[in-house]
Order: structure tokens, then sequence, then C-alpha cells
């Protein structure tokens, strides 16, 4: 009798078991964690910045006639400071651009030769050379690898500068007897180099250019005046070394995307 009673509890113990569980919620499934996001750069956008450099080249002198000037040729050189705005389209790696450059420059260089160019009797003459300013225009392509640029250039180049010529007799001191107005040429530009994004916004650039400045007619005009000026031709080229860093409004860190 004990055993039946005994037995009959369990049975009505378990069948209340069972009817607990089954009214229990089912068990929520576990997600999956989120997936890790990471921005992706982009060279797109506009940007401001400065640079500095170093600037070399040659120039030769023709009368009108064609014919080599007593003062021929001479190197020049200096260096610039100046700054750069410019704006970048980034289209998978290709990169699409245009930038403006313009330095303060002391590129500077002189001859010496002896003439009667100017005066009555010959004397040492020395002829002068300065651009104070540089300038280029110009469309960019590059290639990126993520935060490394490498680009080409092409374009206008243009420079602000004046020549003068001076004349010492003797021992004297050398006072300067005929000059150019200051004036702007223009010339065209090729030119590439590399560019380093250390951050979202701001990168570091190194570049080479080369300017060509072409063969212009100038006058030599007497100082004081007046007096007959002397035209001559004036065929120019100009190495350009610059470090720069800029600062982009836009760009950097683009989009999130997903990364599983």
């Amino acid at each position: 009798m004990k055993f039946t009673l005994l037995a009959s509890a369990a049975a009505i113990a378990l069948s209340a078991a069972q009817a607990l569980a089954a009214d229990l919620p089912a068990r929520m499934p576990v997600k999956a964690p989120p997936p890790v996001v990471a921005p992706v750069f982009t060279w797109t956008g506009c940007y401001v910045g400065m640079h500095g450099g170093y600037a070399w080249g040659r120039k030769k002198d023709w009368t009108e006639a064609g014919v080599l000037e007593p003062f021929a040729a001479h190197d020049v050189d200096g260096p610039l400071f100046g700054g750069q705005v410019g704006c970048n389209l980034q289209h998978d790696r290709w990169v699409f651009g245009i930038e403006g450059q313009a330095s303060w420059a002391d590129v500077k260089g002189n001859t010496t030769f002896t003439s009667g160019l100017l005066t009555s009797a010959p004397i040492t003459n020395g002829f002068f050379t300065k651009a104070d300013i540089l300038g280029t225009i110009a469309a960019r392509l590059g290639i990126a690898f993520d935060r490394s640029l490498l680009f080409v250039k092409g374009g206008l180049a243009f420079a602000h500068e004046k020549h003068w010529l001076t004349a010492a007799q003797g021992a004297g001191p050398a006072v300067i007897v005929a000059s150019t107005d200051k004036y702007l040429r223009w010339g065209w530009m090729v030119g590439g180099g590399w560019e380093y994004a250390f951050s979202g916004r701001w990168s570091g650039k190194i570049e080479y250019n080369y300017l060509h400045l072409g063969r212009d007619a100038d006058p030599l005009c007497p100082v004081p005046g007046p007096g007959t000026c002397v035209d001559f031709e004036l065929k120019q080229h100009i190495h350009l070394v610059k470090v720069g860093i800029n600062y982009r409004f836009t760009g950097g860190d683009g989009p999130l995307v997903a990364r599983y």
C-alpha cells in the first residue's frame, strides 16, 4: 500500500514538471557579434599647404639678330618658400587633381664681361638676373597605395623677374647702367613626386618640377634714361625641388566599411 502511494506521487510530480516545462518560453537564439568597422582612406577633397625648397637653372641671351650676347649664358640658383592650394578626386586607385603653387624666391645669378655696350669705352660689365616669384598651375594624376600617393603633373609655369647691367671702370665702383622692368614670364612645366598622409587630414610631400620659360624678347634700357634701349632675347629653364605639407578640408578617413 505504501509503495503504491509513493509511485502515484512520483507520477503526479513528473506530469506536473512536464506540464511546467511545456509552458516555458522557447530559448532565444544567440546573435553573432557585430562586424568590426574600419574607415577607408580617400584622397578625395580640397586642401591648402605650404612648401620650401631650392631652385637652379640656366639662362642664355641673344640679340634680336640671333647673335649670342656678350653676357652669353650664366647659371642661377637660390631658395624658395610658398604655398599651394588644390583639389583631388579619387576613383578606385586613381587620383585626379588640379593644383596651383606660388613661391617667394631668391633665384639669381650673374656673369661679367668686358664690353663697350651702352658706354663710350670698354669697361667691366656685370649682367645680373633675379626671379623673386615662381609659380605653377598644373593638373595632377596619381596612383594611390592607401595613404601613399605617387603622382605626375604638368601645366603652366610663370616667373616674376628682372635683369640689369652694371659697369665699373678701373677700380671704381660698379653702377647700374641699364635694366629691364620687372615682368611676368610664362612657360610650361612638368614634374612628379610622392605624398604620404600621416593622419586623416594631414600629409607631407616631396616633388620635383621642371620649368621651361621660353625665349622672349626684353628691352634693356639705360639707367637713368632717356637713351636707346638694347633689345635682347632670353631663354631659360629652372629646376625646382620642394618639400611641403598639406591640410585637407575633406577626405581623409572616409566611409566605414565592415570587416568580418
